[in-house]
């Protein structure tokens, strides 16, 4: 006993220290934490295998702030709870369980699968730490309490809605042990197609209840729709008390372990799902390893031209830089998170916003704008798709679509317009597929949408001031009231959109027309540096109605501008903006969103776009600026400094600056779902991370008619590194230090 838990308390530090140093708990050991060269010599795996991109072994307490894992498959995902068994908002859209029960003193999102010890709930347990480990495939989670040692493996098999657990109870004494174990079971399961989903998973509050002995398992049926849900473990357990509570009596001998398979079948109708339920109980093992084979195919396939699985490919990285690698490859790994496949999906494949909790349906423009080069390169059909849904699903109204009824929900994002066209520039300049711009959607082609998307700023010019007015804190960051109106960002996105369709006129012939749109992006691009640029500061300002200012020291003008209006910027202010990044909005390990001295500081402090950290694509972003401006040694080791947030598994939807809480195992601290925080485990934006490594650290720039030219920055990382199959426009390429060369 004591040489066992030496094992588990090796390195124990006070809460102070632990504050001190930014370690992650304090009762469960954190593997060794090495610090190794900036560049190693192994040759790094160009498909990584799922071991490559978990997650570290990450121990938290109940009370600490933080992000429990998320699980997914083709058709929905579910959220770990801050214990070593409990599962939470299980979404399989259009089905939901252990959602928000709609009901007066609704507790929030049910829990299911906890585990009681000897009639107490185990999170009850001191010291209570629990070890987290993501894995692309599954999470695993241990914990240790009254001398047993519980380990869990949760996961969804591939094309199912079902979840499943495996649950390994081990005695660490040298005596016998007798335990009462019991699983606690809920659910709330409900179905919702008629109407969109939005924010949250639903849940209805009055399911039927029915122990099944004979299965050892729990139905449990909605009353207000048609939907199933059937939970149970096997071995059969001993009784089922208080009507919910599953219980088994273990008799465990010294070191012995014993294994409980706990199975939900999520479905229509109570013998179907039952039968569904059976056959996963029988075949679990086989449950196990098909998970594993279909995630490690994904993968594959995700890296390999010619796959069945996506319509394109990601090219792979071959480097020896740990640094390069963890960034290319999180990027991805935030993408296949948001990947589904579901046969309730009324645009096919498509790829979700954020994954976790919050919004188990919903595609943004906007984020997906942001990693739409990545997007483009990897599933172009499932971007252009989005593409098409956008233009003919009243964005000018809304923020999101969602896929179980296809329709757009929430209020209107300013940003629509300009990522949406961002979206089609990047699958036109992957795929070169032109032919599209003719397509019809909804009696209109596809051109003529886009021309309408770059000039619809005009109809937003309410005060005449010539530049759109983008609306209030709900249209824009949400979180910074002061950046309202005439924002410079949005209006820079109609500069771009304006001259990529002219770019895309002058090529079809419409020569007249393509000049109208330059001239009016030039005249635009001048107003916009002429009125809302803050001279000698580095950063910009947004137009009031009434014709007065707000300052607003966000990065989101920054790496907008530097985007999009790069050859309009003079020297000066080039400089400017990047002597206001590094003063203001840098850090380390990650960056600000919002200046420490902006007079807004104070409003909100969610940490995607305050002072306190900043959304996942604002990094990246930002370093492909100032790739443009600075010196590519300082961006590279800026860069280096992001890498470090990659051991938490996928990209938050925010993390924090390491100012605000300690870094974990040496990177910026992925912020939790808690209020006032309120982020989610990932978010497919990330891929921005992907896509920085192929257009500026290799600096591939993919024209839209010329092909491809490189300006290369790798030394800065491994002269000797290269993508390869990097595909466009049809040819498959290998870029090198050196330059591209085309490849069979």
């Amino acid at each position: 006993m004591a040489k066992n838990k030496s094992r588990l308390h090796e390195g124990t530090i006070d809460r102070r220290r632990f504050l001190q140093i930014g370690a992650v708990g304090a009762a469960l050991p954190l593997a060794p934490i090495s610090v190794a060269a900036p560049a190693e010599r192994k040759l790094l795996p160009p498909i990584p295998k799922l071991s490559d991109l978990a997650s570290e072994r990450l121990v938290y307490k109940f009370t600490d702030l933080f992000s429990p894992p998320a699980a997914q498959n083709e058709w929905g995902y579910l959220k770990s709870a801050k214990s070593v068994s409990g599962i939470t908002s299980i979404s399989f859209p259009p089905y939901a369980c252990c959602g928000i029960p709609e009901m007066e003193w609704s507790p929030g999102y049910l829990l299911t699968c906890e585990l009681f010890l000897n009639g107490k709930v185990l999170m009850s347990y001191l010291p209570g730490d629990v070890a987290y480990t993501w894995y692309p495939h599954e999470i695993v989670r241990e914990t240790r309490a009254d001398g047993i040692h519980f380990t869990t493996r949760t996961f969804m098999p591939p094309r199912q809605r079902a979840v499943a657990q495996l649950i390994a109870v081990k005695n660490e004494g040298k005596e016998r042990r007798k335990v009462t174990l019991g699983v606690d079971m809920r659910a709330a399961v409900s179905v919702r197609r008629e109407k969109p989903w939005f924010v949250n998973s639903y849940g209805e509050k009055d399911n039927r209840i029915t122990y099944d002995s004979a299965r050892g398992c729990l139905v449990f049926e909605a009353q207000q729709s048609r939907a199933v849900s059937v939970q149970g473990i096997s071995p059969r357990p001993d009784r089922c008390d208080d009507g919910r509570m599953l219980v088994l009596e273990l008799s465990l001998g010294p070191g012995e372990t014993k294994e409980i398979k706990y199975f939900n079948a999520i479905g229509d109708d109570v013998e179907g799902t039952k039968q569904a339920y059976d056959t996963g109980q029988k075949n679990f093992p086989e449950l196990i390893a098909q998970t594993r084979q279909s995630v490690e195919g994904l993968i594959h396939s995700a890296f390999t031209p010619g796959n069945s699985d996506f319509s394109g490919h990601l090219p792979q990285l071959h480097t020896r830089d740990r640094d390069l690698w963890r960034l290319y490859y999180t990027g991805f790994a935030n993408l296949l998170f948001g990947r589904r496949a579901s046969p309730d999906s009324t645009y096919g494949t498509t790829y979700l916003s954020l994954g976790g909790r919050v919004l188990p349906t919903l595609s943004f423009p906007w984020d997906t704008s942001l990693t739409s080069l990545s997007l483009g390169l990897l599933d172009p059909e499932a971007l252009r798709r989005l593409v098409e849904t956008w233009f003919v699903q009243d964005m000018d109204q809304h923020l999101a679509t969602d896929y179980v009824t296809g329709k757009a929900v929430g209020p209107w994002y300013a940003v629509n317009d300009m990522a949406i066209v961002s979206c089609a520039y990047n699958y036109l300049r992957v795929t070169g597929d032109f032919a599209w711009l003719d397509k019809k959607i909804n009696g209109k082609s596809a051109i003529e949408h886009l021309a309408e998307h770059a000039m619809r700023w005009k109809k937003l010019d309410k005060n005449g001031h010539g530049m759109g007015d983008y609306g209030k804190l709900e249209n824009l960051l949400e979180v910074v009231s002061t950046y309202i109106h005439e924002i410079p960002g949005m209006n820079a996105g109609n500069v771009f959109s304006m001259r990529f369709v002219a770019a895309l006129l002058e090529r079809r012939g419409d020569s007249g027309r393509a000049a109208q749109f330059r001239s009016e992006a030039s005249e635009l691009a001048a107003r916009i540096i002429r009125t809302l640029y803050v001279e000698g500061k580095g950063y910009w300002r947004c137009g009031q109605p009434d014709g007065s200012y707000l300052e607003v020291r966000h990065c989101y003008d920054f790496l907008t501008l530097l985007d999009l209006m790069f050859e309009d910027l003079s020297e000066k202010q080039k400089k400017e903006m990047g002597e206001f990044f590094w003063r203001e909005l840098y850090t380390p390990l990650w960056m600000r969103a919002l200046s420490t001295g902006d007079v807004d500081a104070t409003w909100n402090i969610r940490p995607d776009h305050s002072w306190l950290g900043a959304y996942p694509a604002w990094p990246p972003m930002s370093a492909k600026g100032l790739y443009k401006i600075d010196a590519s040694a300082k961006v590279a080791a800026w860069i280096r400094g992001l890498a470090k947030a990659t051991s938490q598994g996928p990209i938050g939807q925010a993390h924090f600056v390491e100012s605000v809480f300690p870094p974990v195992r040496g990177g910026a601290y992925k912020c939790p779902e808690d209020p006032p925080y309120l982020t989610d485990f990932s978010c497919t934006s990330a891929g921005c991370f992907t896509e920085m490594i192929i257009d500026s650290v290799f600096g591939v720039n993919l024209t839209l008619f010329d092909g491809l030219r490189v300006t290369s920055r790798i030394a800065d990382f491994d002269l000797d590194a290269k993508l390869v199959n990097l595909q466009i426009q049809g040819k498959n390429y290998t870029i090198t230090g050196k330059g591209h060369s085309e490849s069979s």
